[in-house]
């Protein structure tokens, strides 16, 4: 069968796997970058250096922002132009996402450098910790660019029915990181800035690995000058169709900054470097079912332009199996493992007495998050942005912040690691309420 005949009449939980599986791997590989600085700079260089990085945690979210709304809404709208076999529109929104995300990457880096100790206050770095999230801040931000090209060559490669392939793309910079961060920091001594020159040169790795993937027959598009001009009538699709991942990514990071501010007020810097080893271990959570999100977006996409509506829920309930099962998986490990887990990021007495119960705190419904993220990219998958958008600002935003505040009034640092459960449970409400609707429009349609 062709690719396109694999999505509308294929067994749908091997093409499920098929494509989650390295959507999946891509996402917890791009998720290294970080978590290897961390355990590296944690283990060698302490708790301080190790805030450091934690403060500059929201950086990373600036960066995916814009990454994934030109690739994730580029990607979208191409799954759904395949279905309905435009070849002329599937190529010209990979040119139109391409050209987004070199504009969109130099600029953030622009403004990044430009304002690099307003941006430091803002994200809540402590007197201790400034030497090295400023040191560690100025290099990453160097690197906006490679990681926008890296996201959008992964997911064209993927959507264009080479999920391996796109997994690779990411692969070659983390193994790049990986190594450096044993040459420079372990190795070198050479601290923080060691760690984000590692990250960088991973990421170019990464970008000049997709780009001689994607221009060599690894994308379905004809390329050609025509495509790379901006087309009034789809680049703000584009951006429209991946605007809730941008809230998404944005929204972490604004989050990011006041959990710095909050924990930064109630623990100091071991507060703020536990919410290091929160934050990475939450990536191993949500990078799985984030994976599975991607790996059925070109399945519900294709079968959406083609009418097959019944086929797209199918995908979606499979998907919610798959999804709460992985990552139930994670949530044990983590509830059962809090200390282990922490002093591998090297943890002193002081981060594991807040830590433990922070852990098993933050992670007690973690499972909820498999069928939330699967709605959020559902509705992007079938040209419907505005529920995605509506899921995302309430869990990150309305539900969340407020708590951040309220509940550390009540019960001290545990009241600022039990908001984003009572957050995610009230976002899966909203989540069921608007599939369940979306499935009887489309059971009408049918």
């Amino acid at each position: 069968m062709s690719t396109k005949e694999d999505f509308q009449k294929g067994k749908l939980f091997g093409l499920i796997l098929r494509f989650s599986i390295p959507a999946a791997l891509s996402l917890l590989i791009t998720a290294v970058y970080n978590i290897v600085d961390r355990i590296f700079v944690g283990n060698f260089n302490g708790t301080s250096a190790l805030a450091g990085l934690s403060v500059c945690f929201p950086l990373s979210f600036m960066m995916m922002a814009f990454a994934l709304t030109c690739s994730a809404g580029g990607a979208s709208l191409f799954s759904l132009f395949a279905g309905q076999g435009e070849q002329e529109k599937m190529d010209r929104s990979f040119g139109n996402a391409l050209v987004l995300v070199i504009v969109s990457e130099l600029c953030l880096s622009v403004l990044l450098l430009a304002f690099a100790q307003p941006f430091l206050k803002i994200f809540g770095v402590t007197q201790t910790a400034y030497p090295y999230a400023l040191a560690y801040y100025r290099i990453v931000a160097l690197g906006c660019l490679f990681q926008g090209l890296t996201q959008v060559f992964c997911d064209f490669v993927r959507v264009s029915g080479r999920p391996v392939w796109g997994m690779l793309v990411t692969s070659v910079g983390a193994v790049t990181n990986l190594v450096l961060d044993a040459v420079f920091v372990a190795g070198l001594r050479l601290g923080v800035e060691g760690a984000a020159w590692a990250t960088v040169i991973g990421q170019f790795c990464s970008a000049l690995f997709g780009a001689c993937l994607a221009f060599r027959g690894g994308v379905k598009v004809r390329v050609h000058k025509d495509i790379f001009r901006l087309d009034r009538g789809l680049w703000p699709k584009i951006v429209s169709c991946g605007f809730a991942f941008w809230v998404a990514q944005m929204a972490m990071g604004f989050i990011a900054l006041i959990y710095n501010g909050q924990l930064g007020k109630y623990g100091g810097d071991a507060a703020i470097s536990v919410y290091a080893v929160v934050s990475s271990m939450m990536t191993f959570v949500i990078m799985p079912a984030s994976g599975i999100s991607q790996g059925i977006q070109p399945i519900v996409g294709n079968n959406f332009g083609a009418g097959n509506y019944q086929r797209v829920m199918e995908t979606l309930a499979k998907a919610t199996i798959l999804s709460v099962g992985v990552t139930c998986l994670i949530w044990l490990v983590t509830l059962v493992f809090p200390q282990q887990i922490l002093l591998a990021f090297g943890a002193t007495e002081e981060m594991l007495a807040i830590g433990v119960p922070g852990l098993r705190i933050n992670f007690c419904i973690t499972p909820v998050l498999g069928f939330v993220m699967l709605a959020t990219t559902f509705f992007q998958s079938v040209g419907k942005p505005m529920p995605s958008i509506l899921i995302t600002v309430l869990r990150q935003i309305v539900f969340l912040v407020p708590l951040l505040y309220l509940f550390p009034l009540l019960c001290g640092t545990n009241g600022i690691f039990w908001a984003q459960p009572v957050s995610d449970f009230l976002a899966l409400l909203l989540s069921l309420w608007l599939v369940l609707r979306e499935n009887r429009l489309l059971k009408a349609k049918q």
